[in-house]
């Protein structure tokens, strides 16, 4: 009965949905793509240069970690402008202002990522992506520490002069959660809304 009337809601929320948007006919929902991957451009593909201690570190763990303690060069790893994380694109670089799409009232940024880290919610402003063979990954720069001013997580807000997590520079594209971000910013704070899901809180 529990299983019907979960199936049944869904059914009358796609419906109700489809109709407010004036939609002609009905449908079924679109196939989920799990797909997480650098994705490739038409540009010429440029290599990283091993100008950054911090981020060559990471990189050589990453390679070590997963092809048993191996040592590779990594002026092989490849740079990408763009990613998808479960069919959900992201762009590197983008300004963290930004931009206000047609018919949002909020502006997003296709370069701030969420993940949750020790049981809570994250996030980073992505630098670039980058691969090599099989793995896929995101240079970022943290943003402060997640703040929850009504004590539960539709609300987020980060203080721009706020604590940074002590995280890696470097993170797996399998750790993004598949979700675009909106941004309100305001003087002293921005607040964060995700277009899919909702916050990790970690309770103390």
């Amino acid at each position: 009965m529990a299983k019907q009337r979960k199936h049944c809601e869904a059914s009358i929320a796609r419906v109700y949905s489809e109709h407010v948007r004036a939609t002609p006919l009905i449908c079924s929902p679109p196939p989920i793509s799990l797909e997480t991957c650098c994705i490739q451009t038409k540009t010429k593909d440029k290599h990283y240069t091993d100008t950054d201690t911090v981020v060559s570190r990471c990189l050589r763990e990453m390679v070590a970690d997963e092809y048993n303690s191996a040592q590779v060069n990594v002026c092989l790893w490849t740079i990408h402008k763009r990613a998808q994380v479960c069919g959900i694109k992201f762009t590197s670089g983008n300004p963290l202002s930004g931009v206000r799409r047609r018919n949002e009232k909020m502006k997003r940024c296709g370069s701030v990522i969420t993940l949750v880290r020790g049981g809570r919610s994250l996030y980073a402003w992505v630098i670039r992506f980058m691969h090599f063979d099989k793995l896929h990954v995101a240079h970022v720069s943290w943003l402060p520490v997640t703040d929850y001013p009504t004590g539960t997580p539709v609300v987020v807000r980060l203080v721009r002069d706020g604590p940074k997590p002590d995280e890696n520079c470097i993170i797996s594209l399998t750790d993004i959660d598949p979700t675009s971000v909106a941004i309100l910013n305001e003087e002293r704070c921005m607040y964060m809304m995700r277009m899919k899901g909702v916050d990790t809180m970690l309770r103390l």
